[in-house]
């Protein structure tokens, strides 16, 4: 990023006409400056300290020629402020170092009104040790077209000390660069990698927590087998009840209502009892089947019409979905589903599917009660 004068940095563009394109002109499509941009990469645990020096001398090398070029084609004058940023992999700015590139003038007495002036000063010229014999009185006046060798070796020495002067502040300045930008990237790769370690310790937490809850549950289990599978048992039943009690009511309202309704009977008796979704219920062996079967039955407008549009909660929902489904334990895979469990218990995903999809649902909370998994309701 660069800037001239007053207000701040902007970035660095190839067309200056792209910068009308707005705050973002690289999001709007604005082509960056050649160069301007460096991907930061982290470095081999194996690499040699002095190997990683050299490389990072050369990226800073590679961003002022990148940055003087910028000076000579996109400015007036012959200084601009610059400014590096550096962005993690999650997009968060974790390095900002601001330095003025100036361009050496090859006329000493040239200097920019808008820069401050810094102090020079002189070069110390000894003279040269040289042992010098006692000349001979000159016998004739000393001609005035006969060149003074000794005020020529002062003047070379002079500009030598001058010339030898710009350079050491240049190497200064160059140094002190390549300093502030090694340690930013140097913050930068410790940042980066120290992202991994703590999402690692986190699992870690997680894992050690189920598996301590998996222990407590698995001594119970075999006491409260046999009272699990009544709770399933008793399940199946009541939607046989329901089943029963929608066809006995279809043939009472067919008996009261008589043969003058019989059209508007026989239509709604095949609503009822033909319906294929009151009579093809799937039975499942397994929690993972019903999963499976809740996850190739959900269509794209059910799911929006479930989460309201959302696109990134539907998506991460079959996430979860599959996951379970591909978990080899039926308990494990259970566990998987705790973040969706309100979605499959709400009136919404009730209302929004179809019959065999909510007896999918209904089997999967069986065997989450056969398991005795608890269930922590949001905002417990």
């Amino acid at each position: 990023m660069c800037k001239r004068g007053g207000g701040a940095h902007r970035v660095m563009l190839e067309n200056p006409e792209e910068y009308s394109f707005g705050d973002d002109p690289l999001a709007a499509g604005a082509t960056e400056f050649p160069g301007a941009s460096v991907e930061w990469a982290l470095p081999d645990p194996d690499v040699d300290p002095a190997e990683r020096r050299l490389e990072i001398s050369v990226l800073v090398e590679d961003l002022w020629k990148v940055a003087a070029a910028w000076t000579m084609t996109r400015t007036d004058g012959d200084w601009c402020d610059f400014r590096l940023v550096g962005y993690d992999v999650y997009g968060e700015q974790v390095i900002a170092v601001g330095r003025r590139l100036v361009l050496v003038n090859q006329t000493e007495d040239a200097t920019d009104p808008e820069l401050p002036k810094i102090p020079k000063t002189p070069p110390r010229v000894e003279q040269p040790s040289v042992r010098v014999e006692p000349s001979r009185p000159r016998i004739g006046p000393r001609s005035r077209r006969e060149p003074n060798r000794e005020a020529e070796w002062y003047e070379r020495q002079r500009a030598d000390a001058k010339i030898d002067a710009h350079l050491d502040r240049l190497a200064a300045a160059n140094e002190a660069m390549l300093d502030h930008v090694s340690r930013a990237l140097d913050m930068a790769t410790s940042s980066i990698a120290a992202a991994p370690d703590l999402v690692r310790g986190a699992r870690e937490i997680m894992r050690e927590s189920i598996n301590e809850q998996r222990e407590m549950f698995d001594r119970y289990r075999d006491l409260q087998d046999g009272k699990s599978r009544m709770q399933e048992q008793v399940v199946r039943e009541e939607h046989k009840t329901k089943r029963r009690e929608q066809l006995l009511g279809l043939f009472h309202e067919v008996t009261k209502i008589g043969a003058a309704l019989a059209g508007p009977v026989i239509q709604e008796g095949a609503r009822i009892y033909l319906n294929p979704e009151a009579r093809l219920i799937t039975q499942y062996d397994r929690a993972q089947q019903a999963i499976g079967f809740i996850l190739h039955s959900l269509q794209t407008p059910t799911l929006l019409k479930i989460f309201k549009g959302k696109r990134d909660q539907a998506s991460a929902f079959l996430t979860v979905l599959n996951t379970a489904m591909i978990t080899e334990n039926e308990r494990e895979a259970l566990l998987e589903l705790d973040p969706i469990l309100p979605v499959l218990r709400s009136e919404t995903f009730d209302e929004a599917v179809s019959t065999q999809l909510r007896y999918a649902a209904t089997y999967i909370m069986g065997r989450i009660a056969f398991y005795q998994i608890p269930y922590y309701a949001e905002g417990a």
